[in-house]
């Protein structure tokens, strides 16, 4: 959950793969049937074993443990798994573990699908939903999204020992936190990452909608693209499946367990296969629309040289994505490119994990587009 430098935010994109040509037509009648057939049949991406094993190699050179996938065409044409969770079971490619600020364009994805609804505005000022905020009217929902409020990061407002285990006192103390913090710049006229920002978003959701996040979330994105494998951190140690990926005393730092604390910023745990279903499902226009999307991707803060839009960063060839970090261990980044129609996802859980989201992709890229 950290700003990052746009130096840093490189990502692999595949250069070339290998097709599957189409069969001569046949005179034949049973023949033409069956040339018909296949023509409507989308062969699935791959790519060729040389290429498997320079990115392989890559990645064994560098010691990569965790899961990586890139997707093509709706095919899995990569995917590399190393390491052990803190137990010493090996991981596995469908490990589901947490993913930090990647969890942010989740919540501007909630956000722009109560636009599509009508059930809000991004010009919206907060004083509509936060009456008590003495600076509500100077703020827009626009200025959550794409950092430009001036809103000082709430992890650096609280003692992550006050925070404990009811989520509503957990909400109260941050909001407060927030609220009673002077604003760094004036709205609108600079940039700076903030986690206060999404936390506010994912409380603004909850107002539009008239139900809790979670549950938003579940029934407009994760149950219609069926991400059978996707919550929420605080949800981690009462299912089987994500903490076998997981430390059950060390792999996140001791308070981001707790309900509340990262809401709407880092607050989700998902893996490969969901993450890939999350990727082509929002930008295919499955779960908003087409326009919303685009605001997403393409409205950037003027004063970021980060490139920062709604949720997104802009990344290497058309691209975007996001970075994300639980400390200690967690790291992880996602990326979109639907001129491509390549979309790759990645997260570590060792102590190297965001040195790993941010160098990897950078020599795997070079090594892609050397060929």
């Amino acid at each position: 959950m950290k700003k990052l430098s746009a130096i840093l935010i490189i990502i692999v994109m595949i250069a070339s793969f290998a097709g599957c040509g189409s069969k001569p037509a046949e005179s034949s009648q049973a023949a033409t049937e069956v040339q018909t057939t296949e023509a409507q049949t989308t062969q699935p991406e791959t790519i060729t074993t040389e290429m498997k094993s320079k990115l392989d190699k890559v990645l064994t050179d560098a010691a990569y443990r965790g899961v990586l996938q890139i997707s093509k065409g709706g095919s899995v044409i990569y995917q590399y798994t190393n390491g052990n969770d803190d137990n010493g079971r090996p991981l596995t490619i469908d490990a589901s573990m947490p993913i930090g600020s990647v969890s942010k364009q989740f919540c501007a994805a909630c956000v722009m699908l109560l636009c599509d609804q009508k059930k809000l505005s991004v010009d919206d000022t907060l004083d509509k939903y936060f009456p008590e905020y003495k600076n509500g009217k100077k703020l827009t929902i626009k200025n959550l999204l794409n950092m430009s409020s001036g809103l000082t990061n709430y992890l650096e407002l609280i003692n992550p020992t006050d925070i404990g285990t009811n989520e509503k006192e957990n909400i109260q103390k941050i909001k407060k936190a927030i609220f009673d913090k002077e604003l760094v710049f004036e709205p609108g006229g600079d940039y700076q990452y903030s986690n206060s920002n999404y936390f506010l978003l994912s409380e603004i959701v909850e107002q539009a909608s008239g139900v809790t996040y979670k549950d938003y979330l579940r029934k407009n994105f994760f149950e219609p693209l069926e991400m059978t494998h996707t919550g929420f951190t605080d949800e981690v140690t009462e299912n089987h499946e994500w903490t076998f990926a997981l430390s059950k005393t060390e792999s996140i730092e001791e308070g981001f367990y707790n309900p509340g604390i990262t809401k709407g910023a880092g607050d989700i745990v998902s893996n490969a296969e969901d993450m890939d279903k999350w990727m082509r499902g929002l930008s295919g226009g499955k779960v908003i629309s087409a326009d919303a999307f685009k605001q997403m991707t393409q409205t950037v803060n003027q004063y970021s040289t980060e490139e920062y839009c709604y949720g997104f960063w802009h990344m290497p060839y058309g691209g975007s994505g996001h970075i994300g970090q639980i400390p200690p261990h967690f790291g992880a980044i996602d990326y979109i490119n639907t001129e491509r129609d390549v979309y790759l996802f990645a997260v570590s859980n060792s102590g190297r994990g965001m040195s790993y989201v941010q160098e990897i992709p950078q020599t795997l890229l070079s090594v892609l587009f050397e060929q």
